[in-house]
């Protein structure tokens, strides 16, 4: 199956920087990376000018005008432009390790969708996260015993999560959706209609779209146990952990059930506003 990374911008590009890098060095090449722009105020077409003379993998960037936080319809905007059957998500400030999207295509099966959880680096992990760190794959020179403890933790949680939900149909979800190191089947994400794009700001939108992949009876299951992702450090896009879409959320959350798990403003919406290059 055909495999594209979808992978969300704003600024940040010397994070976007080695984010690249370390899809470019991954034991399964993907067949098409797609940068989804939301309005960077940085040179993002010089940068993907750039970076597409540094890889055989087909690119795409695809941008829409920046007005508020909106991770859904940038998520959205990035499907509607790829061409593969495996959507694997990323943020921009995401490392992924050599063998990443090759667990994702051992892990993805049918009945899941894939949802990791990254290790959060200091901005001083973050600033010995070189380019060779990278290439030697050797995430030990950096990370404290104390963050690969929580990793196994959250692994071990999420499992038994999963577990519960595939035998148990009152149990809400297996794994949490966690966009930004997640992975789908396109025919899934198409029969929910994508991402709310009506979550705009920071929060909930991955929360939602979770939601409604269990209502279709797909289950989240945490595939990153040994082929941890990174999260480099930077200043949040939000302020102190406030979710400007908690009202919506809750509101929505007595709308989903099976066979009523489409949202009405997702991946089928007008895109007349984009700018496109390949």
């Amino acid at each position: 199956m055909n495999l594209s990374v979808i992978i969300s911008v704003y600024n940040y590009l010397d994070l976007l920087e080695k984010c690249l890098f370390s899809v470019y060095r991954q034991a399964v090449q993907p067949d098409e990376i797609i940068l989804s722009d939301d309005g960077s105020e940085e040179d993002i077409i010089g940068f993907f000018q750039v970076q597409k003379e540094k890889t055989s993998i087909p690119m795409i960037l695809v941008r829409q005008e920046h007005q508020q936080f909106r991770a859904a319809r940038v998520r959205n905007n990035g499907v509607s432009v790829c061409n593969s059957e495996i959507l694997a998500f990323l943020d921009q400030d995401i490392i992924i390790p050599k063998n990443y999207l090759l667990s994702i295509k051992n892990e993805l099966t049918i009945g899941r969708f894939l949802s990791g959880y990254p290790v959060r680096l200091s901005k001083d992990q973050t600033e010995k996260l070189t380019f060779e760190v990278i290439e030697q794959n050797n995430w030990n020179a950096i990370l404290t015993e104390a963050q690969k403890k929580k990793i196994i933790k959250q692994y071990r949680k999420d499992y038994l999560s999963y577990v519960l939900c595939k035998y148990l149909p009152f149990v809400e979800h297996g794994a949490k959706m966690r966009g930004g190191v997640s992975a789908i089947f396109r025919n899934d994400f198409e029969a929910v209609n994508g991402y709310d794009e009506n979550y705009i700001g920071w929060g909930n939108e991955d929360d939602d779209l979770g939601k409604r992949l269990h209502a279709l009876g797909r289950i989240g299951f945490n595939f990153v146990l040994s082929q941890l992702p990174l999260h480099q450090y930077h200043q949040p896009y939000h302020n102190k952990g406030e979710r400007k879409n908690s009202g919506y959320s809750k509101s929505r959350r007595n709308e989903i059930f099976p066979n009523n798990y489409r949202c009405q403003k997702g991946l089928n919406s007008k895109r007349n506003d984009l700018y496109i290059l390949k």
